[in-house]
C-alpha cells in the first residue's frame, strides 16, 4: 500500500504540470509508460514499452498495421528486388520532412542503417546487409550477403533519424529533446524518471495530427495506473492488468477492447548456471521442471482464464510460418516430473536456485514466477523468486547470470524473430546461450535452420525448416512457452482511437470526439 500511495503521489505531481501544459492550448492526451524511457535515441533500447514511444517520434521504411496483420510502405514509396533477391532498391516517398524542417534524404537512411549495423543488439536485423548506399537523394540501395525473405521486419524495426541533427547533438543526442524523427510527434520536455511531453508536428507529411499535446508518464505500479484511469487521469491505457478487466471495462463504457495478444510469456532455464553443482545442466532435472508447470494455473492467475496456453513461441494467428505440431510439448504431469527427479538422483527433491524476473510485482511475469514456484514445490523442487527492475535484470539474463527466468516477447510478425533467442549473433538478446564450449546441444543445426528459413520466400518450406528448428529447441528443455496473454485496452470516453491494436498504436490515428 505504501508503494502504491507513493506511485500515485508521484503521478499526481507530474500531472499537475500536465494540466498547466494543457491550459496553453488543446487538452493533453496522457499515456502511461510502464518503465522509464532511458533515452530519446531509439537505438538505446529494444524494450517494447519504450518502442511504443519511439513509434510516435520515428518512422521506418515500412510500418506495421496490426489491425490487418501486415507491413505497409511508410517512408518507402517503392521497393524493387533483384532476380537473385540480393539487392533491394528503395525509392523514398516525396514530401517527407524531419520535425526540424529538413527534407528526408537517402543519405539519412544510409546514416541510420549504418548506425544500427554498428550496434550489436540489432545484429538480428542487420547482419544480412552487406552494404547500404544512396544513388541520389531519393534512392537507397541495399546489397545483402544472402537472400533474406523477412527483410520487411528490418525495414519496419530500423527507424530513420536526421543525420544533421544527430551529428550536431553528438554525445547529447538521446539525452535532450530533439526533432530528428519524421514521426507525427516530437519531444519538448524529457525526464528519465518521470516521462516526457510531446507536441504534434504540424508539418507532418500525412497531415497535422488531430491531437496536439501528448504526455507520457512513468507509472510502473499497475495498481497506481488503474487508479489513475479510474480518476480520468489517463486517456489511453493499454496492456491493462486482466485481474482488473471487469472493473476497467465497466469504467470505460464502450471504450475498451480485449485483443488476442501477439506475445509470449515463457520460462527459460540456464543450463550453464553454476548453482548447486550445476544442477540445471542435468537434462532430466530441466524436464522435471517443465513437466511440473501447470499452464492452466498460470492462465487463471495471470489472465483470469482469458489467455491461451502456449506451446508455440509465436501465435500462428499472427505468424504464418509458426510451427503448430511436430515438436515435443511438456504437458502438466506431476508423476512424470517426480519420476524424472528420481532418475536424476533426487528422489527427495532438490533446490534449483532462483526464479528471476523483472517489472512490477503485480504484473504478469511476477505472477507467473510465483505460480511456477508453487508448481515446483508440489513435486519437491525448491526455488526462490526474485522480482527486480528491468534495468537490473535484463543484463543479467543476457549474460546468463541466472538459474531460471520468466521472460516475455511481443510483436513478432515473422518467425525469423526466433533468431533473437537461438542464434549466436544475437548477443544481448538471447537468454539461453546454445553456442558455448559446454553446450551439449546441436547449436550448429539450429543456426543452419535459422539461415535456411530466411533464404527462401516459400511459406511451406519455411514452415518445414522452423518446425525442425523448434523441435530441436524444445528437446533441449531450456525454453518453455507458457501463455499467450490477451491484451486489454481501455480509453477515455472523449477519445476515438479507431481500431485498437495490441502493441504498436499510433497516436496520430487518434482524435478527440
Amino acid at each position: 500500500m505504501k508503494r502504491v500511495l507513493i506511485a500515485v503521489f508521484v503521478f499526481l505531481t507530474v500531472l499537475a504540470s500536465c494540466t498547466a501544459f494543457a491550459a496553453e492550448g488543446d487538452k493533453t492526451l496522457v499515456l502511461r509508460t510502464e518503465r522509464a524511457v532511458p533515452s530519446l535515441d531509439w537505438e538505446q533500447t529494444t524494450n517494447t514499452s519504450n518502442m511504443k514511444v519511439w513509434h510516435q517520434m520515428f518512422e521506418g521504411l515500412y510500418g506495421m498495421d496490426e489491425a490487418n496483420n501486415g507491413y505497409y510502405n511508410e517512408l518507402a514509396k517503392d521497393v524493387k528486388i533483384s532476380d537473385d533477391q540480393m539487392t533491394y532498391t528503395v525509392t523514398l516517398i516525396d514530401g517527407v520532412t524531419f520535425q526540424n524542417g529538413d527534407p528526408l534524404k537517402a543519405s539519412d537512411v544510409v546514416f541510420s542503417y549504418n548506425r544500427a549495423r554498428k550496434n550489436s543488439r540489432f545484429n538480428y536485423l542487420t547482419s544480412m546487409i552487406e552494404d547500404v548506399s544512396s544513388t541520389d537523394d531519393k534512392t537507397v540501395v541495399f546489397k545483402l550477403n544472402k537472400p533474406y525473405s523477412p527483410i520487411a521486419h528490418t525495414f519496419f524495426c530500423v527507424k530513420i533519424a536526421s543525420e544533421r541533427e544527430v551529428t550536431e547533438q553528438g554525445e547529447k543526442y538521446g539525452t535532450v529533446p530533439h526533432k530528428a524523427g519524421t514521426g507525427a510527434y516530437y519531444v519538448t520536455e524529457f525526464d528519465v524518471a518521470t516521462g516526457m511531453k510531446m507536441q504534434a508536428y504540424e508539418g507532418y507529411w500525412r497531415g497535422a495530427p488531430a491531437i496536439k499535446n501528448v504526455q507520457y508518464v512513468v507509472i510502473d505500479d499497475l495498481s497506481a495506473a488503474v487508479i489513475a484511469f479510474k480518476n480520468n487521469e489517463l486517456g489511453y491505457f493499454e496492456d491493462v492488468p486482466l485481474s482488473e478487466w471487469d472493473f476497467l471495462s465497466e469504467a470505460s463504457g464502450e471504450n475498451n477492447a480485449l485483443i488476442k495478444g501477439n506475445n509470449i510469456l515463457f520460462t527459460a532455464i540456464n543450463y550453464l548456471s553454476p548453482t548447486n553443482n550445476n544442477i540445471l545442466a542435468n537434462q532430466k532435472v530441466r524436464e522435471a521442471i517443465f513437466y511440473a508447470v501447470n499452464k492452466n494455473d498460470i492462465n487463471l492467475a495471470v489472465s483470469n482464464g482469458r489467455g491461451v496456453e502456449a506451446t508455440q513461441y509465436m501465435p500462428s494467428d499472427y505468424v504464418a510460418t509458426s510451427p503448430v505440431s511436430g515438436f515435443k510439448t511438456y504437458d502438466y504431469n506431476v508423476e512424470k516430473s517426480k519420476e524424472l527427479l528420481k532418475e536424476a538422483g533426487y528422489p527427495d527433491g532438490v533446490d534449483v536456485g532462483t526464479i528471476l524476473t523483472y517489472g512490477a510485482t503485480s504484473a504478469s511475469k511476477a505472477i507467473l514466477a510465483q505460480v511456477l514456484q508453487a508448481n515446483l514445490a508440489e513435486v519437491g523442487i525448491t526455488a526462490q523468486v526474485s522480482v527486480m527492475e528491468a534495468a537490473v535484470v535484463t543484463p543479467r539474463l543476457y549474460a546468463q547470470d541466472y538459474d531460471i527466468c520468466v521472460f516475455s516477447d511481443y510483436g513478432n510478425y515473422d518467425y525469423n524473430n526466433i533468431r533473437q533467442q537461438v542464434h549466436s549473433e544475437s548477443t544481448g538478446m538471447y537468454v539461453v546461450r546454445y553456442k558455448d564450449p559446454a553446450s551439449p546441444f546441436n547449436w550448429q543445426r539450429i543456426e543452419e535452420l535459422v539461415d535456411a528459413g530466411v533464404n527462401t520466400a516459400d511459406v511451406a518450406k519455411r514452415l518445414e525448416y522452423y518446425t525442425e528448428l523448434w523441435s530441436i529447441v524444445m528437446d533441449t528443455a531450456t525454453i518453455l512457452p507458457c501463455l499467450h496473454d490477451p491484451v486489454g485496452v481501455v480509453w477515455a470516453k472523449d477519445l476515438d482511437v479507431g481500431k485498437p491494436v495490441p502493441t504498436y498504436y499510433k497516436v496520430r490515428t487518434f482524435k478527440w470526439k
